[in-house]
């Protein structure tokens, strides 16, 4: 199914110029080293607030699983839940290797982790994103009554708050989710939970200075857009840091969590950006999914525009996207990826730019009108939300389905998912067009020589 255009323009974006060593470099204080980090544990209660001994035991118990997890003789259904429940912790980290001039820490990003549980976890409670319980702890200025008191639905999770790890079917493959623009780490968890079902520990960050808060508090920042996209590919790469010193010790409950051979990157917006410049920066980066990126951003930040790209990559987008204009999606997909690593592209006919995330579940758009935020502001915030879009439930099942494929083939060794990347017609796929390799010029008006990506 295709659509006739795309719909309005797009409304913000950055241009890069000129190099960025850093993204040549080492992680903050090298990726061969101890990250730099400082820890506080926002939540750690539930089943591990037993002893030691007897959380270790019940971790490395071989379980049976109600079915296996993709491998070289397994293809799981991947838009159904799998075969693991899912465990979800917070952590601030503190790179002290990036101080903040303001606080006097090290650059702070608080974090979540989803990763495969053991099977007694399905006996707790689902945890809840709460947009005002976090804002409590949050500096909002003269804004805190207004977002504290705002009517803002919480957000259903299938996730277990500390649930315990199943470390005997692992280590597992890590991957690295990085929001967009004045979003937030937890903004898609239709989809970092369902991978975590799958066998995969997901981290993601809140990236500083660019988050939903900076958003509702100051609006649209052009400034912080431009000074984020070098801070979050090393903000990635601190994580990744940070989650393998995990895992290699001992006292800590994501021990033996995470294998270091098997890494993905994946994002939204600005997110795909990191993600997409991430591949080039770190080696330890094997695959990429991009949702709704600009990819020539993402080659610039990553210092592999016109060379071969390193990795498979799957681009997702969505034909009516407003802020970034799927035209540009599209026609960088087609002529900006070098190299001959298997590539595919994901077309979400009606789908717009948080069709891709969990935001239409939250009225922000209310909010930033009540904070006076400006048309900029609304307008990006409603961007896939509305009555022209394709529904997002039914968008996050696809979407779902073919990330989960893909990684599954990447780093799960499923060949047998590699099958399952076709091009479907039969609901919830009737709205997508999936293409494998080259594609044709666009389908819009004039091709990909009359697109004006911003």
């Amino acid at each position: 199914m295709r659509s006739n255009g795309l719909l309005g323009i797009g409304l913000w974006w950055l241009a890069l110029a000129g190099g960025m060593p850093w993204a040549c470099g080492g992680s903050p204080g090298g990726s061969d080293a101890a990250p730099e980090v400082a820890v506080d544990v926002v939540s750690e209660s539930g089943p591990e607030a037993v002893a030691p001994d007897t959380v270790d035991a019940v971790a490395d118990t071989i379980e049976a699983l109600p079915f296996p997890p993709a491998g070289p003789d397994a293809v799981p259904d991947p838009m159904a839940f799998g075969p693991f429940p899912v465990g979800v912790r917070t952590y601030d980290l503190y790179d002290d290797s990036r101080p903040n001039e303001a606080t006097g820490k090290g650059r702070w990003l608080r974090t979540e982790v989803w990763y495969p549980a053991v099977q007694a976890a399905r006996e707790q409670a689902f945890a809840v994103v709460s947009l005002k319980t976090e804002a409590q702890g949050i500096e909002l200025g003269d804004k805190a009554d207004l977002i504290l008191n705002a009517d803002v639905p919480d957000i259903p999770t299938a996730a277990h708050r500390d649930a315990t790890l199943d470390r005997a079917h692992g280590p597992y493959p890590v991957l690295l989710f990085s929001h967009g623009a004045n979003g937030i780490r937890w903004q898609s968890v239709f989809y970092t939970v369902l991978l975590a079902s799958h066998g995969y520990v997901v981290i993601s960050p809140d990236h500083e200075n660019n988050t939903l808060w900076d958003i509702l508090i100051s609006g649209v920042s052009m400034a912080s857009i431009g000074e984020s996209i070098p801070a979050r590919i090393l903000d990635m790469r601190f994580l990744l840091d940070t989650l393998l010193g995990w895992s290699a010790d001992p006292t800590h409950p994501l021990y033996r969590s995470s294998d270091p051979e098997r890494v993905g990157a994946t994002g939204h917006s600005l997110g795909g950006v990191t993600s997409t410049g991430l591949a080039c920066a770190d080696p330890r980066v094997k695959t990429v999914v991009l949702h709704s990126p600009q990819i020539l951003a993402g080659l610039a930040a990553g210092h592999c525009l016109g060379k071969p790209y390193p990795v498979a990559s799957l681009t997702m987008g969505g034909t009516l996207d407003e802020t970034l204009k799927y035209c540009g999606q599209y026609c960088d997909y087609r002529s900006r990826f070098e190299g001959d690593q298997p590539r595919y592209l994901f077309e979400l006919v009606g789908g717009g730019h948080f069709t891709f995330s969990d935001v239409c579940l939250l009225d922000l758009v209310d909010i930033a009108e009540k904070l006076e935020l400006g048309t900029a502001a609304t307008h990006i915030l409603n961007d896939g939300c509305g009555p022209d879009n394709v529904p997002y439930t039914e968008a996050h099942d696809a979407i779902n389905y073919y990330a989960t494929a893909f990684f599954n083939w990447q780093l799960r060794g499923s060949t047998g998912s590699r099958d399952l990347l076709i091009d479907l017609g039969d609901p919830p796929f009737g709205h997508v067009n999936f293409y494998e390799g080259d594609v044709p010029d666009f389908w819009g008006e004039g091709g990909c020589a009359s697109c004006k990506q911003f």
